[in-house]
Parts: C-alpha cells; sequence; structure tokens
C-alpha cells in the first residue's frame, strides 16, 4: 500500500462497511418473503399485500434517491455517507464521494471495491435469513447500521465539494489528509489545479433544463443514458424470471433460494475481478467482452428453446446448457455491464450537475419495471424465443454503441476527462490568463450568497 494513499485506502474499506450494511438492509425482504410464503411468520399477507410488499421498494428508493441528491449537494458526500442507512440511497450518490477523493489511477478499481462489498451484505442476509428465525433477523438487523456510523463518522468531506462551496482551507486540508506524505509543493500545485478545475465548472449552468439541453452536457447525457437503457434491456429482469424454467429444463436439483445465493455469489466473485481489471485493461474493454457474452449466452438459451419446441425429447437430454448460459450470462453482465456503468456515471459529468445528473439517471432506472411488463406481453404475443432473440440483438447493439460513442477514461483526472468529452487537448491560453479573475469572482459569489 503506498504511504502518501494510505488514507484513500481506509476511507475504501469505511465506506464497503457502509455498502455491505446497504446490501444486507436492502436484501431483508428476500427472506422475509420466503418465510411468509412457508408460514414461519405470525403473520400473513394475502396476493394484494404482497403486491404492495414489492410495489413499495422501488417507489421508496426513487424518493430515497432524490433526497439524497438533495442532502449530498447542499450538506456535503460526507454528510449523505452518514444518513445513507436512514434513506437506503447510499449507492446512487455513494460512488460521486469516491471518484472525488480517489487518485485517478485507483478511481475505478477502489470504487468497484465498495460495489462488490453490497452484495457481499447481500449474500450474508441471504445465508442467515435462511438460518434464522424472522424475530432473530429483525432483532438483529440493527446492528450493521451502527458498525457502519462509526466507521463513516471519522472520514474526510470531499475537497470537490469542500471548493464548490467556497471552503478553500478545509478543502486543502482535506486535500492534504488525503495525500499523505507528499511534498507541500505537490499538494500546493494538485490544490491550485483543482481549485481552477472547481472554479471552471461552477461557471457553467446548473438548472435541470439546462442540464437536460444545453450541448455541453450532451455527449455524457447520451453516454450515460445510453449504458443505462442497454444494460435495462440486457435481460437481466427477464433472465431472473425464467430461473424455474431453466432449472427445470436442466434437471437441475437446486431450489429457487440456491438460484439466488449462486447469482449473489457470482456477483461478488465477479466484482472482485472487475475491481483488479478496470484499472489496468479499461472500461471499454470490460464493457464491450460483457456485451458479447450476455449476447452469446441468450442466444444460445433462444437457440434451445427454439429446437426444443420441435424436437422436444431429443434437446431435453441437454437442457444443462441453459444453466451453462445462463451461469455465463450472470458472470458476463456483472463482470462490466452492471458494474462500470456506475463508474463511468460519475466520472462524466462536470461537479455543478454531477449530483443531479446521478440522481436523473437512478429515477431513469424506473423505467425498468414497465419495460419488464412490456417483455411479459411480447412473450405472450410473440413467444419466449422472440423475447430472447430480441435480447440477443439488443446487446450487440450495445457492443456497438459502446465501441464507437464511448472514451476510455481509465487513469484520467476528472478535469482531463470533462476535457476529453469537449475535445480540448488543454486548457485554452484565455482561460489560464482569466483563471485568477473567475476565482474571486466565485468567491465573491460564495460569500456574498
Amino acid at each position: 500500500m503506498e504511504d502518501g494513499r494510505k488514507l484513500q485506502y481506509v476511507v475504501t474499506c469505511a465506506v464497503s462497511i457502509l455498502t455491505s450494511t446497504t446490501g444486507f438492509v436492502n436484501t431483508w425482504a428476500t427472506p422475509m418473503v420466503m418465510k411468509i410464503l412457508l408460514s414461519e411468520t405470525d403473520f400473513q399477507f394475502d396476493d394484494e399485500e404482497m403486491k404492495w410488499f414489492f410495489r413499495i421498494a422501488p417507489i421508496v428508493l426513487v424518493v430515497g434517491t432524490v433526497l439524497a441528491g438533495y442532502i449530498c449537494d447542499k450538506f456535503g458526500r460526507r454528510t449523505i455517507l452518514l444518513t445513507a442507512i436512514v434513506i437506503a440511497a447510499f449507492g446512487s450518490v455513494g460512488n460521486i464521494y469516491m471518484a472525488e477523493i480517489v487518485d485517478p489511477d485507483i478511481r475505478g478499481g477502489l470504487t468497484l471495491a465498495t460495489r462488490f462489498m453490497y452484495y457481499l451484505g447481500s449474500l450474508l442476509m441471504v445465508l442467515i435469513g435462511e438460518a434464522v428465525s424472522y424475530r432473530a433477523l429483525n432483532n438483529w438487523i440493527i446492528i450493521p447500521p451502527l458498525l457502519s456510523l462509526a466507521a463513516i463518522y471519522p472520514i474526510p468531506e470531499s475537497p470537490y465539494y469542500l471548493l464548490k462551496v467556497g471552503k478553500e482551507d478545509q478543502a486543502r486540508k482535506e486535500l492534504s489528509r488525503l495525500q499523505q506524505n507528499s511534498r507541500t509543493e505537490d499538494i500546493d500545485t494538485q490544490f491550485e489545479k483543482m481549485k481552477m478545475h472547481v472554479t471552471m465548472e461552477m461557471q457553467n449552468p446548473s438548472s435541470f433544463f439546462k442540464f437536460i439541453s444545453n450541448k455541453r452536457y450532451r455527449k455524457a447525457l447520451i453516454i450515460t443514458f445510453g449504458l443505462k437503457l442497454f444494460y435495462i434491456l440486457s435481460g437481466t429482469a427477464v433472465i431472473q424470471g425464467l430461473y424455474r424454467t431453466i432449472l427445470k429444463e436442466g434437471d437441475m436439483d437446486l431450489t429457487l433460494t440456491n438460484m439466488i445465493q449462486i447469482d449473489v455469489g457470482i456477483k461478488v466473485g465477479v466484482d472482485i475481478l472487475s475491481a483488479l481489471l478496470v484499472d489496468r485493461v479499461g472500461r471499454r474493454i470490460l464493457l464491450l467482452w460483457s456485451f458479447i457474452g450476455c449476447s452469446l449466452s441468450i442466444a444460445v438459451i433462444a437457440l434451445y428453446f427454439g429446437v426444443r419446441d420441435y424436437y422436444t425429447q431429443a434437446i431435453q437430454s441437454i437442457g444443462y446448457i441453459t444453466f451453462a448460459a445462463l451461469i455465463i450470462f450472470l458472470i458476463s453482465n456483472s463482470f462490466g455491464l452492471a458494474s462500470i456503468k456506475e463508474v463511468i456515471e460519475v466520472e462524466l459529468f462536470p461537479l455543478n450537475v454531477r449530483v443531479m445528473a446521478v440522481v436523473t439517471l437512478y429515477v431513469f432506472g424506473v423505467i425498468d419495471y414497465p419495460l419488464q411488463i412490456g417483455f411479459m406481453k411480447f412473450e405472450d404475443s410473440a413467444g419466449r424465443v422472440s423475447v430472447f432473440w430480441t435480447l440477443a440483438v439488443i446487446a450487440i447493439l450495445g457492443f456497438i454503441f459502446t465501441y464507437f460513442v464511448l472514451p476510455e477514461t481509465k487513469r484520467k483526472s476528472l478535469k482531463e476527462i470533462q476535457e476529453m468529452l469537449r475535445g480540448d487537448d488543454n486548457v485554452s491560453e484565455q482561460e489560464m490568463t482569466t483563471i485568477q479573475e473567475r476565482t474571486e469572482r466565485f468567491r465573491d459569489r460564495v460569500i456574498s450568497g
């Protein structure tokens, strides 16, 4: 571990404790539903109540994410981490904090390290929930949030946020903490570059209408919303809905609970691998291979079910192919598409609209639910095989989109990424000569406001 980055790794560990707690708490519904269905509780839900049990979760998460965005912008990144468990919306804005406090050459890996801890927390909840009573589960669920609070409390605030609100002295102090053992001259140089970067970005329009319509943000919008849409359409929800069918076709002696455990376990293992590779091979490469794996695995499932309709007995003897294809799909999806997009979302937007962008992208993800209903209706009218082939084609389109549209951001600072999106090789001479004036105007505006 590099001495100068020790605090960055310590902060990553603290945030990882929080993400594992968030995964633990957010997965609480999975074992609880199984216990209700198996009559292991003192109460029961009827069909309508059970529907609301599932409907309310996305509603609460959307409201929590919007609230989290407001807190993150108004009161700081560290504050939202301290309140994350209460409003259950860490994942949508927590990556912003990681992007702003970690050095460029390790930013992707450490951000993804916190992500796989989320799935580790989910896996623990599934395993513990199966082993203990629902009363014990509910009594002990308060412990992880208390541990998270203790871990998060000492971490520093983001220097970017402190500069944004005009607290330059505190911002420099936090930067010095994050760059331990660095020379004073190096910290001064880095701080001046950071201050210039923040000042320039805060000059730009930041209303929601400008965010949607201003061409300055257009490329980032196309990339991030495009990746989000391809992720939603990649088939994750559809495949999960077919776990029982695929297990039956493959004659696998596994329960639905076992399949959920395998699913989450794959996410944990593959996310660790992604964290190790993302800053070495790059975001684009992982995404491209992810799309290829998703497309090929879904195509195999489509081919199997298409042939089975005509040669039922002959093809069912190799039904295990569907299970193998399912595992490949889960690995491919977790390897890039499900994880890398979250790193890219916080990297591509400038400071003045970063929180707004991430929150908007999360709310946009709610279309996942009506799209699932749409796929179900499509399956009823055109057949399951048509759905699978459609998903395979969509994954190929995602590959083409990523190859031609997504720039590589590995080892680039947030400032360099913005210059790359604008097509600038360097900050213009005019910007360099007027930066002091802009800094003073921005500082006066913050103080007077």
